[in-house]
């Protein structure tokens, strides 16, 4: 029998120091569980954006999946566009598109808009007529989240290869910038498209509401063409000491968010639909501790994703993040390390998210390793200064996920694997 491995990635819950001296949300956090196996354990930081790499979670995922994310670039639309079950052509291109919220000068105030279910409904009709069928098709990832495909296939004029000079950065790195200003490289270098978003957000700046005064409006990035990557049980059985020889190695991922279940679908992961789980700060976590136990019956890897502590430090409420991380600690971490004592357990994120800024950084970093064959590598607690202070270093996600599967910490050879 295989040792399980499960790998919990918490999505933007690494921080930087806060300018007035105060903890970061993790190190604020009652965690007395992540408390207990990083001091039980193997604990340090990982570099898991690669240099050269934009920080965030199209990087970050794949990194921690075993993937170099500068060789196997996968964008965020194509991604999301598969987990909607929106079939992408050889010539067809993939946008995220999220709903951001604007203050009263009309600058984009949330990257990520709440929206009550009926303004959801207006908004998604808004974005079927702007892109319109069959030169186009799109999809709601729930609540301020969209995914347009463009066709290249003789329907519409654009292709991968018009749109591949320039993609807008993420909405969470223009807050405070007037979405019409921050699209005007968009208009330059296609056109039409921008024509589409700006007929789009004449009409979202009229919807208000209480979480919304000030109207909305939409903001495209993340394009890209169907990514090709290699199958992730292309690890085959030699990165499982224990598996049977030539046995192919099964993992699934557990996730709300399209990225991460997108991600999942183009490794050969199985992603299942969890009941319950959000993508949000109110995502149901006994839920997807359940799902994952109950996954691991015929998976040897499985990954827990969970996105909330990345929203709540682009909302810059370090209180949230903090909050949310003691709820994970009790509602996920404890109940899997309590029903699966004989599983290897990793906990890390795929990037900083600083509640300071609002925005994604390439900094190392923490992770924990709990279970049969890790060697010892204490930590006095679980957060980024004392996961600093081992000493121990992992130069990358691909690394890290080699420590995981090969269950342990003292190979010489472990912080050097070639990536993939």
């Amino acid at each position: 029998m295989h040792t399980p491995r499960i790998v919990c990635i918490l999505d933007g819950m690494a921080d930087l120091p806060q300018a007035d001296g105060q903890p970061t949300p993790l190190a604020a956090a009652r965690t007395p569980t992540l408390d207990r196996l990083a001091a039980t354990g193997a604990a340090g930081l990982c570099q898991v954006i690669p240099p050269g790499a934009e920080a965030g979670s199209d990087a970050g995922i794949p990194a921690l999946l075993g993937y170099d994310p500068l060789r196997h670039p996968a964008a965020r639309g194509p991604l999301e566009a598969l987990a909607a079950g929106l079939p992408l052509g050889p010539g067809d291109t993939a946008w995220r598109c999220n709903v951001v919220a604007l203050d009263a000068h009309g600058r984009i105030a949330d990257p990520a808009a709440t929206m009550d279910p009926a303004t959801e409904q207006v908004v998604a009709r808004i974005v079927r007529a702007a892109f319109p069928a069959p030169a186009h098709a799109t999809a709601h990832g729930g609540g301020f989240r969209f995914t347009v495909v463009e066709r290249g296939d003789g329907h519409s004029a654009a292709s991968s290869t018009t749109l591949a000079p320039f993609t807008p950065v993420g909405p969470q790195d223009v807050t405070g910038q007037a979405p019409a200003d921050g699209l005007r490289d968009l208009a330059r270098h296609h056109p039409a498209l921008h024509a589409r978003i700006t007929a789009a957000n004449a009409h979202l700046s009229r919807l208000t509401g209480p979480d919304t005064p000030h109207g909305l409006a939409l903001w495209p990035w993340g394009c890209g063409p169907r990514p090709h990557l290699p199958p992730f049980f292309a690890h085959g059985a030699t990165a499982i000491p224990e598996a049977a020889p030539h046995a192919p190695l099964r993992a699934a991922m557990v996730a709300a968010v399209p990225l991460a279940r997108g991600l999942a679908m183009a490794a050969g992961l199985a992603a299942p639909v969890v009941p319950g789980a959000t993508g949000g700060a109110d995502t149901d976590l006994a839920a997807k501790a359940a799902a994952t136990l109950a996954l691991l019956a015929d998976h040897a890897v499985v990954f827990v994703h969970v996105e909330g502590p990345d929203m709540c430090a682009h909302a810059r409420d370090a209180h949230a993040k903090s909050a949310l991380l003691a709820r994970i600690d009790a509602e996920l971490v404890a109940p899997l390390r309590a029903a699966r004592p004989d599983a290897l357990l990793c906990v890390t994120c795929d990037h900083v998210t600083h509640c300071g800024d609002g925005r994604h950084h390439p900094d190392p970093v923490p992770f924990l390793l709990h279970g049969p064959g890790v060697s010892p590598h204490p930590a006095a607690r679980f957060d980024e200064a004392a996961c600093a202070a081992t000493g121990l270093r992992i130069p990358s996600g691909p690394a890290l996920l080699d420590l995981i599967l090969r269950a342990t910490t003292n190979r010489p050879d472990n912080t050097n694997r070639s990536e993939r």
